[in-house]
């Protein structure tokens, strides 16, 4: 949605439209930032139930605490 916006905004700047290409690199940022948000959350539960931080932290069972791929045997590859 991101990539929408972006082009949006540089289709307003060629236009001359600055007020509205004001507001399409707004609804790009805003995009991006949230974007990195909803990353972070995911990291920031994961690290929660495992003591492991970042992006190599395992999917963890909320209920047992455990790496869901150890419990189950099946990589997230599989799931796809």
């Amino acid at each position: 949605m991101s990539n929408e916006n972006i082009k949006k905004f540089v289709n307003s700047l060629e236009q001359g439209d600055n007020k509205q290409a004001g507001v399409d690199i707004k609804n790009a940022l805003a995009d991006k930032v949230s974007t990195a948000l909803d990353n972070t959350k995911v990291d920031v539960a994961r690290s929660m139930f495992t003591g492991q931080v970042g992006v190599d932290a395992p999917e963890a069972n909320p209920f047992t605490g455990n790496d869901i791929q150890a419990e189950t045997g099946v990589t997230s590859d599989e799931n796809a």
